[in-house]
């Protein structure tokens, strides 16, 4: 784990405490994800807020008149105090650190699921809830389109990966006919 991450982890579990016991949880990851698709969309935005050379309080001022009525208070103190510490590069680790520990909270997780054609509503559901069964969590797929699978299925959950994909299955059978050839 590098520095930045540590400190993102530091304000991302704080910020969930206080949505936690506050009752506003739900408005926070709004104004997080709100904070997050300005900064991934706007340039000068991001730019603005990412810049070494504006003066703290100028920054502060700029961001409480733009954020004015439309981000409540938990993020736009995080906002200050990153701003404050010199650590605004620091926020899109915070939000994805944030996303964890919310997961975790609520006893989330995610699969990567790669397929060669879209996988369409029942076969999603049956994924869903095959790896439910399995981890005993809530489960959120995430497709992805590959037509290098060729056919069946590649699933990331975590740091483990299924592969039952016909590439992977051709792969094996290729090296087995090597090995018998050898």
């Amino acid at each position: 784990m590098n520095v930045s991450q540590a400190v993102a982890r530091v304000y991302a579990e704080a910020l969930l405490d206080l949505g936690v016991k506050s009752g506003t949880l739900p408005r926070i990851v709004d104004d997080l994800e709100a904070v997050r698709a300005l900064f991934d969309r706007d340039r000068t935005f991001r730019e603005f807020f990412a810049s070494p050379r504006l003066d703290p309080s100028v920054k502060k001022r700029v961001l409480a008149k733009a954020f004015s009525g439309k981000l409540d208070r938990p993020v736009m103190g995080l906002l200050s105090v990153l701003v404050d510490k010199r650590r605004e590069m620091v926020l899109d680790n915070i939000v994805a650190e944030f996303q964890q520990f919310r997961d975790l909270r609520e006893g989330r997780v995610h699969a990567h699921v790669t397929s060669a054609v879209p996988l369409g509503g029942e076969v999603a559901d049956e994924i869903r809830s095959r790896l439910e069964r399995v981890t005993g969590k809530k489960v959120k797929i995430h497709e992805r389109l590959d037509p290098r699978v060729l056919g069946g299925l590649v699933v990331k959950l975590g740091d483990k990966v299924l592969d039952g994909s016909l590439r992977r299955r051709l792969e094996r059978l290729r090296r087995g006919l090597y090995a018998v050839r050898g």
